[in-house]
């Protein structure tokens, strides 16, 4: 096999773990702030719908 393909294959190799990396890097911190957000959003719509519907203004 000539080396010109055996370092193509290396080289996809390669560019497939740096994607991979990207993805870890990029993936976990947007996972996080979804996460902290949602949580942020939730109990402001739990006040809010308790504000509503408790009897007294």
């Amino acid at each position: 096999m000539p080396t010109w393909i055996r370092s193509r294959r290396r080289l996809r190799g390669a560019v497939m773990v740096e994607y991979a990396l990207l993805l870890v890097a990029v993936g976990i911190p947007a996972i996080a702030g979804l996460s902290t957000g949602g949580l942020g959003m939730y109990k402001q719509y739990v006040r809010a719908r308790n504000a509503m519907l408790s009897p007294i203004p």
